[in-house]
C-alpha cells in the first residue's frame, strides 16, 4: 500500500513537472489589474494603486447614489403627498359646500312644496352656514367655463339673488326653484373628480373614488328624492318628471355601489346601516310605488313622511362620507410620517458611508502598498525563475529532441520507431589523426570546440537534428519527428494531467529547405562553404580538410541509457551512410543514389555521377571501429559468407542552380541563452544595490563635507 502511494506520488509529481515552458511562464508571470499591468514598474504601481482604490470607491459611491436616489424619491413622494393633501382640503372643501347646497336645496324643496307653511330649518340660519363655507373654501380653477364661477364674489352674489326669489316665492314650479343649486353642484362635482383624478398613483387614490362616489350618490338621490316628494303630493308625475326621478335614482344606487366596491369596510358601514336605520323598508317601498307610477290621491302626510325618510337616509350616508374623509386624513399624515423616517434613516446612512469611507480607502491604499512590494519581490524571483528554467530546457533539448524529453520528463518510457525516409550526414576531418598527434590535448580541444560551435550554429537554421560527435565525426539527421501540437492537455482536475500520444510530421515541403534530404544537402554544402574559410586556432596557415556522407534510407530511432539517455539512430542505413563519408574525398560531398532521387524530385540541385563503387561486405568490419556499425561481428561474417560483395552508384553533390540564398533567425525567435553565463537578473539587482550604496555614500560625503566649513564672516 505504501509502495503503490509513493510511485502514485512521484507520478503525480512528474506530471506536474512535464508543463512545458510555456505553461509554467504563464503560471509564475505576474501580472494585475483589468489592463494586464505590470505593478512593479513606476506607471504600472500608480495605475495599480487608482484601480485598487477604485474598487471600493465605485460600492461606496453607488451606495452614496443610491441613498441620494432614494432620498430624493422619498422628498419627491412628499412633495405629491403635500400636493394630496392640498387636493384633499380643496376636495373636502368642495365636499362641504355641496352637501350645505345639498341640504339646502332639499329645504327649498320643501318649503315650496309646503308653501312656506311648514318649517323644518331656519332657512337664514341654513343660508349663513353656506355662506361660510362658501367664504373659507379655497376657490379653485374650475375646467367649466361658467361666468358664475370665475371667483366666489360673483358666485355670492348669484346665489343670494337667487335665495332672495325663493323666498318671495318667484319661482314658476319646484323643478326651476332647485334647477340652479342642480347646476351648481354639478359643477363642483367635476371640479372634484377632476382633483381626484390627477393624483390617482397615490396611497389614498381608492378612498379618495369612493369619497367622490359617495358624494355624487347623494346629489343624485337628494335630487330623487324632490321628486318623490313631488309624487306623493301631487298624486302623479308627469313624463319629465318621472325621467328625472328614474335618471337621477338609478345614478344614485349606482354611485353608491361604485363607491361600496373600493373598500371592504364601506360595504360593511352600508350593511349597518340597512339593518339599523328603522325608516330603510318605508323608503324601498316607496321607491318601488315611484318607479311603478301607480296613480294615487294625493297626500300631504305621506309625501312629509317620505321627506324626512330621505333626509334621514341621505344624512346616515353623509356620517359614512366624513368616516371616509377622516380615513384619508389618517392615511396621508401616516404616509408622511413614514416617508419622514425614510429621509432621516437615509440621512443618517448617508452621513455613516461618508464618515466610513475615507478609512476605508486609507486601508485599501496601505494594504495595495504592501501587495506591490510583495508583488515586485515576486516578479524578481520570478525573472529568475524562467531564465534558469529557459537556461534548464535548452541544455536539454541540446541533448534530446523536444518530444523526447517531453516524454522522459514525464518519466515516460520511449519506445523506439520506424522511419521510412531519414536522410543521414556523416562528417569527419581528414587526417585528423596526424593533426591531433602534432598538438597538444588542449588544443585539440579547441579545434573541436571552435569548428562544432560554427557548425552548430549553421545548423540551426535548417530542419535537422544533430545526433551526437564522436572526436572528429560529426551526424546529423533530418526526416524525424518534430511534435506537431501540445499534446499536454490541462484536465479540470489540477493534480492529473492527461498525455495524448505525440503527433509527429515529418519534415517533407518544396522547395529550398523543405524536404529533409533537401536539407541536409543544403547543409551540407553551407558546412562544406564555411570550413573552407576556417582557420585553426593554433595553426593560423593549416586549412581544414573535411569529407561528408550522405544517404537517404529507413532507420530506427529510439533513446538507450537511463542515467545519461542518448537518442540514436540504428540500421543499415547508418552504416551506409557511414560508408558514403569514410569512402569520400576532402572536399567533397559524397551521396548514395537514393538521395540522389529524393534530391532530383526537388530540383536544383548539381549532382555528378562518381560510378559504381564496389563495397565488400567485410570493409564494413571497419565501420565497427568507427563506432556508427549496428552490426555483430558475427552478422558480418554471416553477411559476407551470404553475400560477398557487392556494388552500388554514388554520386557527388556539386552545389545548387543559382545563389544560395542566406538563412537567418526568425525575428520571434526566442532570445539565445547561454547556459554557463550567470543570471542576468541577479547581476542587475546586484548591480542596482551597488550603484544605490554609492550614491548614498556619496550624498554622505557631501553632507559631510557642507557641514564641516564654516560660515563666512560679514565683511561689513
Amino acid at each position: 500500500m505504501g509502495g503503490g502511494t509513493q510511485k502514485g506520488d512521484s507520478e503525480r509529481r512528474s506530471s506536474v513537472l512535464s508543463l512545458d515552458s510555456e505553461d509554467e511562464n504563464k503560471l509564475v508571470e505576474v501580472k494585475t489589474g483589468c489592463c494586464g499591468l505590470d505593478p512593479t514598474t513606476g506607471r504600472g504601481k500608480q495605475i495599480h494603486l487608482a484601480q485598487m482604490l477604485l474598487l471600493p470607491f465605485v460600492p461606496i459611491m453607488a451606495l452614496i447614489i443610491q441613498n441620494g436616489l432614494n432620498m430624493v424619491n422619498v422628498l419627491q413622494y412628499q412633495y405629491e403627498m403635500q400636493e394630496t393633501i392640498d387636493q384633499v382640503q380643496i376636495s373636502t372643501g368642495l365636499g362641504n359646500v355641496t352637501e350645505a347646497l345639498q341640504s339646502e336645496r332639499a329645504e327649498i324643496a320643501f318649503y315650496l312644496f309646503t308653501n312656506g307653511s311648514v318649517f323644518r330649518r331656519n332657512l337664514s340660519e341654513h343660508f349663513a352656514y353656506t355662506n361660510s363655507l362658501i367664504d373659507n373654501l379655497k376657490w379653485p380653477k374650475f375646467r367649466i367655463e361658467d361666468p358664475l364661477f370665475k371667483n366666489k364674489i360673483l358666485f355670492r352674489i348669484r346665489l343670494d339673488d337667487f335665495r332672495d326669489k325663493i323666498t318671495k316665492f318667484d319661482t314658476p314650479s319646484i323643478d326651476a326653484g332647485i334647477q340652479f343649486y342642480n347646476r351648481a353642484n354639478y359643477i363642483f362635482l367635476d371640479q372634484l373628480t377632476r382633483e381626484i383624478k390627477e393624483k390617482d398613483s397615490s396611497g389614498v387614490w381608492r378612498p379618495l373614488l369612493a369619497y367622490k362616489n359617495l358624494i355624487r350618490a347623494i346629489e343624485h338621490l337628494g335630487i330623487s328624492m324632490v321628486f318623490g316628494e313631488e309624487y306623493f303630493g301631487r298624486g302623479d308625475l308627469d313624463h319629465t318628471s318621472y325621467l328625472n326621478f328614474v335618471t337621477n335614482d338609478a345614478l344614485g344606487q349606482d354611485f353608491l355601489n361604485a363607491s361600496k366596491s373600493f373598500a371592504y369596510w364601506i360595504k360593511d358601514r352600508y350593511l349597518q346601516l340597512q339593518q339599523t336605520y328603522s325608516w330603510y323598508s318605508n323608503i324601498t317601498r316607496r321607491r318601488q310605488e315611484i318607479i311603478n307610477r301607480v296613480k294615487i290621491e294625493p297626500d300631504f302626510d305621506k309625501a312629509t313622511e317620505y321627506f324626512y325618510a330621505m333626509l334621514g337616509y341621505l344624512d346616515a350616508l353623509q356620517k359614512i362620507q366624513y368616516e371616509i374623509r377622516f380615513r384619508i386624513e389618517q392615511t396621508i399624515l401616516s404616509e408622511v410620517t413614514s416617508s419622514n423616517s425614510h429621509v432621516v434613516v437615509g440621512i443618517a446612512i448617508l452621513a455613516v458611508v461618508l464618515l466610513i469611507s475615507p478609512v476605508i480607502i486609507v486601508l485599501v491604499r496601505m494594504v495595495t502598498r504592501t501587495l506591490q512590494a510583495f508583488t515586485e519581490t515576486l516578479q524578481y524571483k520570478t525573472y529568475e525563475l524562467r531564465y534558469e528554467k529557459k537556461r534548464s530546457d535548452k541544455l536539454l533539448y541540446q541533448m534530446l529532441p523536444p518530444t523526447v524529453a517531453q516524454q522522459l520528463k514525464q518519466r515516460k518510457q520511449v519506445s523506439a520507431e520506424t522511419y521510412e525516409s531519414v536522410t543521414i550526414y556523416f562528417s569527419d576531418i581528414v587526417g585528423f589523426t596526424e593533426l591531433a598527434s602534432e598538438s597538444t590535448p588542449m588544443q585539440v580541444i579547441s579545434l573541436l570546440n571552435a569548428l562544432y560551435k560554427m557548425f552548430d550554429s549553421r545548423i540551426e537554421l535548417y530542419e535537422v537534428y544533430k545526433i551526437e560527435t564522436i572526436g572528429d565525426a560529426y551526424m546529423v539527421a533530418s526526416g524525424l519527428p518534430q511534435r506537431g501540437e501540445d499534446q499536454i492537455k490541462r484536465s479540470t482536475n489540477l493534480d492529473r494531467l492527461v498525455y495524448t500520444p505525440p503527433v509527429y510530421k515529418i519534415m517533407s515541403h518544396t522547395g529550398l529547405g523543405k524536404e529533409h534530404a533537401a536539407e541536409i544537402a543544403s547543409m551540407a554544402l553551407d558546412l562544406l562553404h564555411a570550413t573552407e574559410n576556417f582557420v585553426v586556432p593554433h595553426m593560423p596557415g593549416e586549412r581544414l580538410q573535411i569529407r561528408i556522407g550522405i544517404h537517404t534510407g529507413p532507420v530506427v530511432a529510439g533513446v538507450v541509457g537511463s542515467k545519461m539517455p542518448r537518442y540514436t539512430l540504428f540500421g543499415e542505413s547508418v552504416n551506409i551512410a557511414s560508408k558514403m563519408e569514410s569512402t569520400g574525398l576532402p572536399f567533397k560531398i559524397h551521396i548514395t543514389a537514393s538521395t540522389k532521387e529524393a534530391l532530383d524530385k526537388v530540383g536544383g540541385f548539381i549532382m555528378k555521377l562518381r560510378g559504381e563503387m564496389e563495397i565488400k561486405w567485410t570493409d564494413l568490419s571497419s565501420i565497427v571501429g568507427h563506432g556508427h556499425c549496428t552490426l555483430s561481428s558475427s552478422q558480418l561474417s554471416q553477411r559476407v559468407s551470404s553475400q560477398g560483395k557487392g556494388s552500388m552508384e554514388t554520386y557527388w553533390l556539386i552545389g545548387k542552380h543559382g545563389k544560395m540564398p542566406e538563412r537567418r533567425v526568425e525575428s520571434d525567435k526566442e532570445e539565445e541563452i547561454d547556459v554557463m553565463a550567470e543570471n542576468p537578473h541577479t547581476d542587475a539587482r546586484r548591480k542596482q544595490r551597488k550603484a544605490q550604496k554609492e550614491k548614498e555614500r556619496e550624498n554622505k560625503e557631501k553632507s559631510t563635507e557642507l557641514g564641516g566649513l564654516k560660515p563666512l564672516k560679514n565683511p561689513q
